[in-house]
C-alpha cells in the first residue's frame, strides 16, 4: 500500500510528488511528519513502497506510479538513486536528492565507511537482520541532537532489504547527467551523515551541474531526525517554482 498525503481543501494544487524510500525502509518513513509538511505546501504527495528484490523492481514500482501522471521524484538515499535513473523519462520533471547514493553507486561510501569507522560498517551490515540496532547505528543515522528514544524507536523499525538490491547498488549506475537530461535537480546532503559521505554528495551534485545544499546538525536519516522540517521546507519550496 502506497499511502497519499492531499493538501488542504482549497489549497492551490501544485506538482505532485512521489516519494522514494532508500534501503530497509518503507513509506512510513515520509509519514512521521516530512510527507504532510510537503502535502500542507500544496503538493500531492504518494509514498511509493519499493521493497522489489532487485533495482529493476524498485525502478518499475516508480514507472507504475508515473502512469497515473507525471511528478516530482524526492528520493532518500537509496531511493535518490532509482530516482537518479529516471530523469530521462518524461514523466518525471525533476528529483530532489537526500543523501543521494552518487551515480558511481555505493562503492566509494562503503570502503570509506570501512577505513573510517570499521565497528559501525559492521553494525550497518549487520542492520537488515532481527534484533534492536546498537548504539553504533543510532549515531551513525542521526545527528546529535536527535532524541535518543525517538533514535532507537525508528531505528527499530529498520530492516528486511534485499541483499540482491544493495549488491546491484555498488557498482556505477546508468545515470545521464544533467547536460542530457535538463531536469532541475536539488541535491542535500546531510552534516552529521556516516553513511554517504560529502564527497560522494559532491560528485552526485556535479553530475547533475548543481550545488550541494547542506542541512545543518542532520544525520542520514534527515526526514526523521532532529530539525527535518528545514529539509522538508527547502524541498516544498523548491518543487513549488517547477512547472508541474
Amino acid at each position: 500500500m502506497n499511502p497519499r498525503f492531499d493538501p488542504p481543501a482549497g489549497q492551490p494544487a501544485r506538482a505532485r510528488l512521489l516519494l522514494l524510500h532508500g534501503a530497509a525502509c518503507g513509506p512510513w518513513i515520509w509519514a512521521e511528519g516530512f510527507a504532510q509538511r510537503l502535502a500542507a505546501a500544496g503538493h500531492p504527495c504518494e509514498a511509493l513502497t519499493l521493497d522489489g528484490h532487485t533495482l529493476y523492481d524498485r525502478l518499475s514500482a516508480v514507472r507504475a506510479a508515473l502512469v497515473r501522471g507525471p511528478a516530482l521524484l524526492v528520493g532518500h538515499s537509496l531511493g535518490a538513486l532509482i530516482g537518479q535513473r529516471l530523469l530521462d523519462d518524461p514523466r518525471v520533471r525533476g528529483a530532489a536528492l537526500i543523501a543521494p547514493v552518487p551515480p558511481e553507486g555505493l562503492w566509494w561510501a562503503n570502503a570509506h565507511l570501512v577505513a573510517s569507522d570499521p565497528v559501525l560498517w559492521n553494525e550497518v551490515a549487520r542492520m537488515t537482520g532481527p534484533g534492536e540496532p546498537s548504539p553504533a547505528v543510532l549515531r551513525g543515522l542521526f545527528g546529535p541532537a536527535m532524541d535518543p528514544a525517538a533514535a532507537l524507536r525508528y531505528a527499530s523499525r529498520l530492516g528486511h532489504e534485499s541483499p540482491a538490491a544493495l549488491m546491484e547498488a555498488q557498482m556505477p549506475q546508468p545515470i545521464v547527467p544533467g547536460w542530457v537530461h535538463g531536469r532541475p535537480v536539488l541535491v542535500q546532503a546531510a552534516e552529521h551523515d556516516r553513511l554517504i559521505p560529502r564527497d560522494a554528495v559532491e560528485r552526485c551534485a556535479a553530475w547533475h551541474g548543481v550545488p550541494v545544499e547542506v542541512l545543518s546538525g542532520a544525520g542520514h536519516l534527515v526526514m526523521l531526525d532532529a530539525g527535518w522540517e528545514v529539509a522538508a521546507e527547502r524541498i516544498a519550496a523548491w518543487a513549488a517554482g517547477v512547472p508541474r
